[in-house]
Protein backbone atom coordinates (compact mmCIF):
# COMPACT_ATOMS: atom_id res chain seq x y z
CA UNK A 1 0.00 0.00 0.00
CA UNK A 2 1.03 3.57 -0.56
CA UNK A 3 -1.07 5.90 1.55
CA UNK A 4 -4.60 4.51 1.27
CA UNK A 5 -4.13 3.06 -2.20
CA UNK A 6 -4.05 -0.71 -2.66
CA UNK A 7 -1.19 -1.64 -4.97
CA UNK A 8 -1.01 -4.62 -7.31
CA UNK A 9 0.29 -7.07 -4.68
CA UNK A 10 -2.35 -5.94 -2.15
CA UNK A 11 -5.12 -6.49 -4.67
CA UNK A 12 -3.77 -9.92 -5.65
CA UNK A 13 -3.85 -10.93 -1.98
CA UNK A 14 -7.29 -9.39 -1.43
CA UNK A 15 -8.71 -11.29 -4.41
CA UNK A 16 -7.66 -14.61 -2.89
CA UNK A 17 -8.89 -13.73 0.61
CA UNK A 18 -12.30 -12.79 -0.79
CA UNK A 19 -12.60 -16.32 -2.19
CA UNK A 20 -10.76 -18.37 0.43
CA UNK A 21 -9.98 -16.60 3.69
CA UNK A 22 -9.11 -19.91 5.35
CA UNK A 23 -6.01 -20.36 3.18
CA UNK A 24 -2.77 -20.47 5.16
CA UNK A 25 0.09 -18.03 4.59
CA UNK A 26 2.01 -20.72 2.71
CA UNK A 27 -1.00 -21.45 0.49
CA UNK A 28 -1.54 -17.74 -0.13
CA UNK A 29 2.12 -17.39 -1.05
CA UNK A 30 1.91 -20.28 -3.49
CA UNK A 31 -1.16 -18.83 -5.22
CA UNK A 32 -0.13 -15.16 -5.26
CA UNK A 33 3.64 -15.34 -5.61
CA UNK A 34 4.00 -13.06 -2.58
CA UNK A 35 6.69 -14.04 -0.09
CA UNK A 36 5.12 -15.94 2.80
CA UNK A 37 6.86 -13.74 5.37
CA UNK A 38 5.25 -10.59 3.85
CA UNK A 39 1.65 -11.81 3.94
CA UNK A 40 0.84 -11.29 7.66
CA UNK A 41 2.16 -7.72 7.49
CA UNK A 42 0.16 -6.95 4.34
CA UNK A 43 -3.02 -8.32 5.93
CA UNK A 44 -2.33 -6.32 9.09
CA UNK A 45 -1.89 -3.08 7.11
CA UNK A 46 -5.17 -3.55 5.26
CA UNK A 47 -6.92 -4.39 8.52
CA UNK A 48 -5.42 -1.40 10.34
CA UNK A 49 -6.59 0.90 7.54
CA UNK A 50 -10.13 -0.51 7.87
CA UNK A 51 -10.09 -1.90 4.33
CA UNK A 52 -10.69 -5.45 5.51
CA UNK A 53 -12.30 -6.80 8.66
CA UNK A 54 -13.08 -10.30 9.88
CA UNK A 55 -12.28 -13.46 7.98
CA UNK A 56 -15.69 -15.09 7.70
CA UNK A 57 -17.28 -18.49 7.10
CA UNK A 58 -20.90 -18.87 5.98
CA UNK A 59 -23.08 -21.48 4.31
CA UNK A 60 -22.93 -21.00 0.55
CA UNK A 61 -25.89 -19.34 -1.13
CA UNK A 62 -25.93 -22.11 -3.73
CA UNK A 63 -26.30 -24.85 -1.13
CA UNK A 64 -29.04 -22.85 0.59
CA UNK A 65 -30.85 -22.72 -2.76
CA UNK A 66 -30.85 -18.95 -2.30
CA UNK A 67 -30.66 -16.35 -5.07
CA UNK A 68 -28.41 -13.33 -5.40
CA UNK A 69 -30.22 -10.53 -7.21
CA UNK A 70 -28.48 -7.33 -8.29
CA UNK A 71 -30.79 -4.31 -8.38
CA UNK A 72 -29.80 -0.93 -9.80
CA UNK A 73 -31.32 2.34 -10.94
CA UNK A 74 -31.59 6.04 -10.19
CA UNK A 75 -32.48 6.72 -6.56
CA UNK A 76 -34.00 9.94 -5.27
CA UNK A 77 -32.40 9.45 -1.85
CA UNK A 78 -29.11 10.93 -2.98
CA UNK A 79 -26.69 9.64 -0.33
CA UNK A 80 -25.38 6.46 1.26
CA UNK A 81 -26.64 7.64 4.66
CA UNK A 82 -30.20 7.88 3.33
CA UNK A 83 -29.87 4.59 1.46
CA UNK A 84 -28.72 2.77 4.60
CA UNK A 85 -31.55 4.24 6.65
CA UNK A 86 -34.12 3.25 4.03
CA UNK A 87 -32.90 -0.36 3.92
CA UNK A 88 -31.99 -0.83 7.59
CA UNK A 89 -34.92 -3.23 8.21
CA UNK A 90 -34.46 -5.18 4.98
CA UNK A 91 -32.61 -8.37 5.95
CA UNK A 92 -32.11 -9.40 2.32
CA UNK A 93 -29.64 -6.62 1.47
CA UNK A 94 -26.06 -7.87 1.57
CA UNK A 95 -24.34 -5.00 -0.26
CA UNK A 96 -25.20 -1.49 -1.39
CA UNK A 97 -23.46 1.30 -3.24
CA UNK A 98 -24.04 4.83 -4.46
CA UNK A 99 -22.49 5.61 -7.84
CA UNK A 100 -21.79 8.74 -9.81
CA UNK A 101 -24.84 10.20 -11.51
CA UNK A 102 -27.23 9.18 -8.73
CA UNK A 103 -27.34 5.48 -9.57
CA UNK A 104 -27.78 3.13 -6.62
CA UNK A 105 -26.88 -0.55 -6.52
CA UNK A 106 -27.80 -3.21 -4.01
CA UNK A 107 -27.57 -6.98 -3.84
CA UNK A 108 -30.50 -8.96 -2.47
CA UNK A 109 -29.83 -12.42 -1.06
CA UNK A 110 -33.21 -14.12 -1.28
CA UNK A 111 -34.34 -17.29 0.45
CA UNK A 112 -35.59 -20.22 -1.57
CA UNK A 113 -39.28 -19.36 -1.12
CA UNK A 114 -38.96 -15.58 -1.64
CA UNK A 115 -40.80 -13.90 -4.52
CA UNK A 116 -38.08 -12.11 -6.50
CA UNK A 117 -40.28 -9.47 -8.15
CA UNK A 118 -42.04 -8.64 -4.89
CA UNK A 119 -38.74 -8.28 -2.99
CA UNK A 120 -37.27 -6.11 -5.75
CA UNK A 121 -40.35 -3.86 -5.75
CA UNK A 122 -40.20 -3.57 -1.96
CA UNK A 123 -36.51 -2.59 -1.91
CA UNK A 124 -36.94 -0.22 -4.85
CA UNK A 125 -39.84 1.48 -3.08
CA UNK A 126 -37.82 1.80 0.13
CA UNK A 127 -34.98 3.48 -1.77
CA UNK A 128 -37.19 5.62 -4.04
CA UNK A 129 -35.56 4.00 -7.05
CA UNK A 130 -36.86 5.11 -10.42
CA UNK A 131 -37.38 2.30 -12.96
CA UNK A 132 -35.31 -0.33 -11.13
CA UNK A 133 -33.61 -3.04 -13.12
CA UNK A 134 -32.68 -6.39 -11.65
CA UNK A 135 -30.66 -9.41 -12.68
CA UNK A 136 -30.27 -12.78 -10.93
CA UNK A 137 -26.62 -13.67 -10.63
CA UNK A 138 -25.56 -17.14 -11.74
CA UNK A 139 -24.01 -18.72 -8.65
CA UNK A 140 -20.99 -20.98 -9.00
CA UNK A 141 -21.94 -24.66 -9.02
CA UNK A 142 -19.16 -26.98 -7.88
CA UNK A 143 -20.91 -29.88 -9.58
CA UNK A 144 -21.39 -31.76 -6.29
CA UNK A 145 -25.05 -30.95 -5.77
CA UNK A 146 -26.53 -28.94 -2.93
CA UNK A 147 -25.59 -29.72 0.63
CA UNK A 148 -28.26 -30.24 3.29
CA UNK A 149 -26.94 -28.71 6.51
CA UNK A 150 -27.55 -30.71 9.68
CA UNK A 151 -27.51 -29.11 13.17
CA UNK A 152 -23.86 -30.12 13.73
CA UNK A 153 -22.89 -28.36 10.50
CA UNK A 154 -24.47 -25.16 11.73
CA UNK A 155 -22.70 -25.35 15.09
CA UNK A 156 -19.41 -25.73 13.24
CA UNK A 157 -20.25 -22.74 11.06
CA UNK A 158 -21.21 -20.66 14.05
CA UNK A 159 -17.79 -21.29 15.61
CA UNK A 160 -16.07 -20.30 12.36
CA UNK A 161 -18.45 -17.45 11.45
CA UNK A 162 -16.23 -14.49 12.37
CA UNK A 163 -12.90 -16.33 12.26
CA UNK A 164 -12.60 -18.69 9.33
CA UNK A 165 -8.97 -19.49 10.24
CA UNK A 166 -9.90 -21.00 13.60
CA UNK A 167 -8.29 -24.36 14.35
CA UNK A 168 -10.78 -27.24 14.14
CA UNK A 169 -9.76 -28.35 17.62
CA UNK A 170 -11.00 -25.00 18.95
CA UNK A 171 -14.14 -25.37 16.83
CA UNK A 172 -14.77 -28.73 18.53
CA UNK A 173 -14.46 -27.14 21.98
CA UNK A 174 -16.79 -24.25 21.15
CA UNK A 175 -19.39 -26.35 19.37
CA UNK A 176 -19.44 -29.28 21.79
CA UNK A 177 -18.91 -31.71 18.91
CA UNK A 178 -16.16 -34.31 18.93
CA UNK A 179 -13.10 -33.41 16.88
CA UNK A 180 -13.49 -36.46 14.65
CA UNK A 181 -17.06 -35.48 13.76
CA UNK A 182 -16.00 -31.85 13.24
CA UNK A 183 -13.33 -32.87 10.74
CA UNK A 184 -15.71 -35.26 8.98
CA UNK A 185 -18.50 -32.69 8.55
CA UNK A 186 -16.09 -29.86 7.73
CA UNK A 187 -14.41 -31.89 4.98
CA UNK A 188 -17.79 -32.90 3.58
CA UNK A 189 -19.03 -29.30 3.44
CA UNK A 190 -15.78 -28.00 1.97
CA UNK A 191 -15.71 -30.75 -0.65
CA UNK A 192 -19.23 -29.91 -1.79
CA UNK A 193 -18.60 -26.17 -2.04
CA UNK A 194 -21.04 -25.62 0.82
CA UNK A 195 -18.78 -23.15 2.68
CA UNK A 196 -18.16 -19.54 1.72
CA UNK A 197 -14.82 -18.42 3.15
CA UNK A 198 -14.41 -14.68 2.61
CA UNK A 199 -13.22 -11.48 4.22
CA UNK A 200 -15.25 -8.39 5.07
CA UNK A 201 -14.17 -5.77 2.51
CA UNK A 202 -14.73 -2.04 3.02
CA UNK A 203 -13.49 -0.24 -0.13
CA UNK A 204 -14.53 3.18 1.20
CA UNK A 205 -11.36 3.05 3.32
CA UNK A 206 -9.07 2.89 0.29
CA UNK A 207 -8.49 5.42 -2.50
CA UNK A 208 -8.73 3.03 -5.43
CA UNK A 209 -11.38 3.83 -8.04
CA UNK A 210 -13.98 1.14 -7.40
CA UNK A 211 -15.99 0.98 -10.62
CA UNK A 212 -18.97 -1.09 -11.73
CA UNK A 213 -18.82 -2.05 -15.41
CA UNK A 214 -22.03 -2.98 -17.26
CA UNK A 215 -21.30 -4.78 -20.49
CA UNK A 216 -23.50 -5.45 -23.50
CA UNK A 217 -22.51 -8.77 -25.09
CA UNK A 218 -22.70 -8.67 -28.89
CA UNK A 219 -21.86 -12.31 -29.57
CA UNK A 220 -22.12 -15.05 -26.95
CA UNK A 221 -19.94 -17.47 -28.94
CA UNK A 222 -16.37 -17.34 -27.70
CA UNK A 223 -17.40 -15.20 -24.75
CA UNK A 224 -15.58 -17.35 -22.18
CA UNK A 225 -12.31 -16.89 -24.08
CA UNK A 226 -12.81 -13.12 -24.27
CA UNK A 227 -13.57 -12.91 -20.55
CA UNK A 228 -10.51 -15.03 -19.73
CA UNK A 229 -8.34 -12.73 -21.87
CA UNK A 230 -9.75 -9.62 -20.19
CA UNK A 231 -9.15 -11.07 -16.72
CA UNK A 232 -5.56 -11.86 -17.69
CA UNK A 233 -4.68 -8.59 -19.40
CA UNK A 234 -6.29 -6.49 -16.64
CA UNK A 235 -5.08 -8.65 -13.74
CA UNK A 236 -5.47 -8.15 -10.86
CA UNK A 237 -7.68 -5.09 -11.26
CA UNK A 238 -10.93 -6.87 -12.23
CA UNK A 239 -12.60 -8.34 -9.16
CA UNK A 240 -15.02 -10.66 -10.98
CA UNK A 241 -17.40 -11.14 -13.89
CA UNK A 242 -21.07 -11.85 -13.23
CA UNK A 243 -23.41 -13.58 -15.66
CA UNK A 244 -27.17 -13.53 -15.22
CA UNK A 245 -30.02 -15.98 -15.61
CA UNK A 246 -32.45 -13.57 -17.28
CA UNK A 247 -30.08 -12.03 -19.80
CA UNK A 248 -27.18 -13.77 -21.54
CA UNK A 249 -26.29 -10.53 -23.30
CA UNK A 250 -25.39 -8.64 -20.13
CA UNK A 251 -22.27 -9.05 -18.03
CA UNK A 252 -21.10 -7.04 -15.07
CA UNK A 253 -17.64 -6.65 -13.67
CA UNK A 254 -16.08 -4.63 -10.88
CA UNK A 255 -12.75 -2.88 -11.36
CA UNK A 256 -10.44 -1.60 -8.64
CA UNK A 257 -7.64 0.31 -10.44
CA UNK A 258 -5.09 2.41 -8.59
CA UNK A 259 -5.67 5.53 -10.68
CA UNK A 260 -7.79 7.15 -13.39
CA UNK A 261 -5.11 6.16 -15.90
CA UNK A 262 -5.54 2.57 -14.81
CA UNK A 263 -9.30 2.79 -15.30
CA UNK A 264 -8.86 4.24 -18.79
CA UNK A 265 -6.53 1.36 -19.68
CA UNK A 266 -9.14 -1.16 -18.52
CA UNK A 267 -11.83 0.54 -20.59
CA UNK A 268 -9.59 0.49 -23.68
CA UNK A 269 -8.97 -3.23 -23.21
CA UNK A 270 -12.72 -3.89 -23.12
CA UNK A 271 -13.20 -1.89 -26.31
CA UNK A 272 -10.28 -3.64 -28.02
CA UNK A 273 -11.65 -7.09 -27.14
CA UNK A 274 -14.41 -6.69 -29.72
CA UNK A 275 -16.82 -8.67 -27.57
CA UNK A 276 -18.98 -5.84 -26.28
CA UNK A 277 -21.24 -3.36 -28.01
CA UNK A 278 -21.40 -1.01 -25.06
CA UNK A 279 -19.41 -0.63 -21.86
CA UNK A 280 -20.92 1.57 -19.15
CA UNK A 281 -18.79 2.54 -16.17
CA UNK A 282 -20.24 3.74 -12.86
CA UNK A 283 -17.73 5.05 -10.34
CA UNK A 284 -18.85 3.83 -6.91
CA UNK A 285 -18.61 6.82 -4.58
CA UNK A 286 -19.58 4.86 -1.47
CA UNK A 287 -20.35 1.21 -0.79
CA UNK A 288 -20.80 -1.10 2.16
CA UNK A 289 -21.62 -4.68 3.06
CA UNK A 290 -24.52 -5.62 5.30
CA UNK A 291 -25.53 -8.59 7.43
CA UNK A 292 -28.47 -10.53 6.00
CA UNK A 293 -30.80 -13.28 7.23
CA UNK A 294 -27.90 -15.70 6.65
CA UNK A 295 -25.75 -13.85 9.22
CA UNK A 296 -28.65 -13.44 11.62
CA UNK A 297 -29.37 -17.15 11.64
CA UNK A 298 -25.73 -17.92 12.34
CA UNK A 299 -25.60 -15.39 15.18
CA UNK A 300 -28.90 -16.67 16.54
CA UNK A 301 -27.92 -20.32 16.83
CA UNK A 302 -28.37 -21.69 20.30
CA UNK A 303 -25.60 -23.18 22.39
CA UNK A 304 -24.21 -26.67 21.94
CA UNK A 305 -26.45 -29.46 23.17
CA UNK A 306 -29.70 -27.62 22.35
CA UNK A 307 -31.85 -27.79 19.28
CA UNK A 308 -30.48 -25.86 16.31
CA UNK A 309 -32.39 -24.48 13.31
CA UNK A 310 -31.62 -25.69 9.81
CA UNK A 311 -30.49 -23.12 7.30
CA UNK A 312 -31.49 -25.33 4.39
CA UNK A 313 -35.17 -24.75 5.13
CA UNK A 314 -35.28 -21.52 7.16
Amino acid sequence: MYGSVLERADIVLLQVLLRDSRASASQLSEVTGIAEKDIPEMVARMREAGIIGDMTAKPSLHSLNARSVLVYGRSRLGSMYNLERALERNENVGWMAVASGGTAYFALHLKEDADTEMEVRKAASETMMVQPRYLTRNLFDHGMGRHVYIPDDMRILRALYRDSNKDLGQVAKESGIGIRKVRERFDLMAGRGALDFAVDFFPDHCDNLLTMLRLEVVETRGLEEKVAWLMEVNAPYLMYFNTFAENQHTLMSMAIPESMGGLRAIMRNFEDSGGFGQVEADLLIQSTIRDTWRDRQLRGLVTAGSASPSLRHP
